[in-house]
């Protein structure tokens, strides 16, 4: 059960998560029932890291979590719709990327507060790697997984029905 207010915030970052990474789905050229599923990404994304904070403790383990989360809807709608992963995971991402600690950091250290920039670039920092981490872990579980199975349907040469040299050059 959310406090009174809550609901209506939570619903208001979902619908901005959403409109942001529609916006750069319409950057990237995205069409079609992709441009709605590259922007569900967004919204799926931002909703999934709202449920996690509640209980991870850590602002890094909360974007590792979310950043798995996008990379393997990206992958999933990538098989589903028959399109490169890529247009799917740079926008589900978007409203996970730091802006805002980014730029207060930027702005505490023009502003020559140290303590400020500390703060800022260590968050700036954790949510940076976090997204790294996650992205990294599901995109190269996901090609392992894809050259074991192209192994494994590709016959061997030492196999019985393996063409010989002469069949090759034909």
């Amino acid at each position: 059960h959310l406090p009174a207010g809550e609901g209506a915030l939570m619903v208001l970052q979902l619908a901005t998560a959403f409109l942001g990474s529609l916006g750069f789905s319409l950057l990237f050229h995205i069409r079609g029932a992709k441009l709605l599923f590259a922007a569900l990404g967004g919204l799926l994304s931002w909703g999934f890291y709202l449920w996690v904070r509640g209980f991870a403790g850590s602002l890094l383990v909360s974007n590792i979590l979310a950043s798995c989360f996008s990379a393997a809807y990206a992958e999933l709608m990538a098989r589903l719709l028959k399109a490169p992963a890529t247009i799917f995971i740079i926008p589900s991402v978007i409203p996970l990327v730091p802006g805002g600690s980014l730029y207060y950091a930027m702005y505490s250290a023009v502003a020559g507060d140290a303590e400020a920039l500390s703060g800022y670039g260590f968050e700036t920092w954790n949510i940076a790697l976090g997204l790294a981490i996650g992205m990294a872990a599901v995109t190269s579980i996901c090609n392992l997984l894809t050259v074991l199975r192209r192994q494994r349907r590709r016959p061997h040469p030492l196999r019985p029905g393996w063409p010989t040299a002469d069949a090759r050059c034909r």
